[in-house]
């Protein structure tokens, strides 16, 4: 049962190279302008605004989702290969007591921003319930290009949301 709930939700959010953008129809903020924000993370004040020009992953996560744990590994790699090209940022709006912790385990080097009381992931998610892992990929001009709502597979995949987004990215 459960690995058909999977199933049924990948589905969902996937989208076939070609027709649309990740998340299009399924989730309101995708088209839309990103809506600014600063936040405050480990290494400083980190703003939207100062990083348009570059496309942006944003990464929503949680200390207690394995799967977004999972997830920053993946966006570190990705940060290391191809962080000329898109800017990634997460942003964790529960626990930040363990964030210090899980960063040091996982070496994240892409900046970690604390969201309290998930005003900032609440303005992009735009749900009655939040979920994580919560991937959105903002073009160079501030427009939210796709949204990706479920673990991310590998760099490869995330290469392929990101074309799919219309965020070319070159070896």
């Amino acid at each position: 049962m459960a690995v058909l709930a999977i199933a049924l939700v990948l589905s969902l959010l996937s989208v076939p190279p070609g027709e649309g953008l990740p998340g299009a129809g399924r989730f309101p903020i995708v088209g839309q302008p990103a809506p600014q924000f600063s936040l405050r993370g480990l290494a400083g004040d980190w703003s939207l605004r100062d990083h348009l020009g570059k496309p942006v992953i944003i990464a929503f996560w949680t200390t207690w989702c394995g799967a977004c744990i999972v997830d920053l590994d993946i966006l570190e790699e990705f940060h290391r290969r191809y962080g000329d090209q898109v800017e990634v940022v997460a942003v964790c709006p529960e626990r930040w007591t363990e964030v210090p912790r899980i960063l040091a385990e996982h070496r994240v080097d892409y900046p970690v921003l604390y969201d309290p009381g998930a005003r900032v992931t609440a303005s992009y998610e735009l749900l009655e319930n939040l979920r994580y892992p919560f991937t959105v990929f903002v073009d160079e001009t501030g427009r939210v290009t796709g949204v990706w709502a479920v673990a991310l597979r590998d760099v490869e995949g995330l290469l392929q949301l990101l074309a799919q987004a219309g965020i070319p990215v070159v070896d």
